[in-house]
């Protein structure tokens, strides 16, 4: 019998979980009302179109039809609806928004990812200034601080990085990106076999060092000024340069490497891209970058943009290995002493009214809640 099973990739929230869960949605959601962001809630459900000319990463989509015939999918991703949207309503920019919703993607089996996730996310539109990108770094580093106690590092990364130095190599669309994949997916065999063909070349000391061109900025920006590349890398490099040394002034505490052998986080992404974890969870606890065309695929103009998501489930996993649930009381009475309890309960933010009819029975229940027994009609 299927009635009482969960589909794959999929799990009940409840008790101390859920409730850390929305203790955290809350949080997000008043710092992003704090820094002006606007509020802003897309459906479940959007046409296939919306997400079709993206390739949206390793994981499938969950797809159905509507009365009409039209192929209707679960939001995979929030920050296309949001594109959508603008194009939709035509309203003016620039604009800030915040948002908190569940994305569904359907994950490769046994690979321990959940299909339903929860994402908080933050999307500056219309902003072509470095602010926007400084903007979200300042949030991810501000919210991280403040939701979890484990140290987070912040990756920094540039999305064209990789396509403009294999452009400079070869003008084979095929062969650029197989030597991007085998990069990416640290495949060193494939990816030193298909660079042996520029061993004659300046840049190939470079190249097969560029799979571990990931770590302490000072260390990576120094290899990046001795190395040969293309004069169009070096604005990205200039920009990783000046976002460096504005996190080194203005969040000294904060860990922050570069990585130039990954791939970006979307595809979508054209500039500057940030990610941020902690040693103690698997995955990212947030992502972003910035994406200029994106708005192009939706309307004769594009936009500037700067967006980022944030793992709303993993800062919860997170968050839950360091907070002690604080002690319970169960609270048990009469029918006649109900304000009496109201106001023990109003007193003591951890206590819960029994509603068990008899005292042995509001004994059993303490037990299963792991909670102190509070008798109120002995006149406690």
């Amino acid at each position: 019998m299927l009635s009482n099973l969960l589909p794959l990739g999929t799990r009940d929230e409840f008790g101390r979980r859920a409730a850390r869960k929305q203790q955290l949605i809350a949080v997000i959601q008043a710092h992003f009302r704090q820094r002006g962001l606007a509020a802003i809630a897309t459906p479940l459900l959007e046409h296939q179109a919306v997400f079709d000319p993206y390739q949206m990463g390793s994981y499938q989509m969950y797809r159905l039809l509507d009365a009409e015939g039209q192929t209707l999918v679960l939001r995979p991703d929030l920050t296309l609806p949001i594109a959508r949207f603008l194009s939709a309503t035509k309203i003016p920019l620039p604009q800030k928004f915040g948002y908190v919703g569940d994305i569904f993607r359907v994950s490769r089996r046994l690979s321990g990812s959940y299909n339903q996730m929860t994402q908080a996310g933050v999307e500056l539109i219309g902003y072509a200034s470095i602010k926007a990108e400084l903007e979200c770094l300042t949030i991810a580093n501000q919210l991280s601080t403040a939701l979890i106690a484990d140290a987070v590092e912040i990756e920094l990364g540039d999305a064209q990085f990789a396509q403009q130095v294999v452009a400079s190599l070869t003008t084979d669309v095929t062969r650029q990106t197989a030597i991007k994949q085998a990069l990416f997916n640290k495949q060193i065999p494939q990816y030193d076999a298909l660079i042996a063909t520029y061993q004659a070349e300046p840049l190939y000391d470079f190249l097969q060092k560029w799979p571990r061109l990931f770590g302490k900025p000072a260390l990576i920006l120094a290899q990046l000024t001795a190395a040969p590349l293309p004069a169009s890398v070096k604005p990205s490099i200039e920009r990783l340069r000046a976002v460096v040394a504005w996190m080194q002034r203005t969040m000294p505490n904060q860990a922050v490497s570069l990585d130039l052998s990954s791939q970006a986080p979307q595809k979508y992404y054209t500039g500057l891209t940030f990610r941020g974890y902690s040693q103690a969870g698997a995955g990212y606890l947030f992502s972003g970058g910035r994406y200029d065309q994106l708005l192009a695929n939706f309307q004769a103009q594009s936009e500037p943009a700067v967006g980022m998501g944030l793992d709303v489930d993993l800062l919860t996993e997170l968050a839950l290995d360091t907070t002690t649930p604080p002690a319970k009381q169960l609270l048990y009475f009469e029918p006649a002493q109900w304000s009496q309890a109201e106001k023990r309960l109003a007193a003591q933010p951890n206590a819960t009214l029994s509603l068990a009819p008899t005292l042995a029975l509001a004994r059993v229940e303490a037990q299963q809640m792991g909670a102190t027994l509070v008798d109120l009609t002995k006149g406690a």
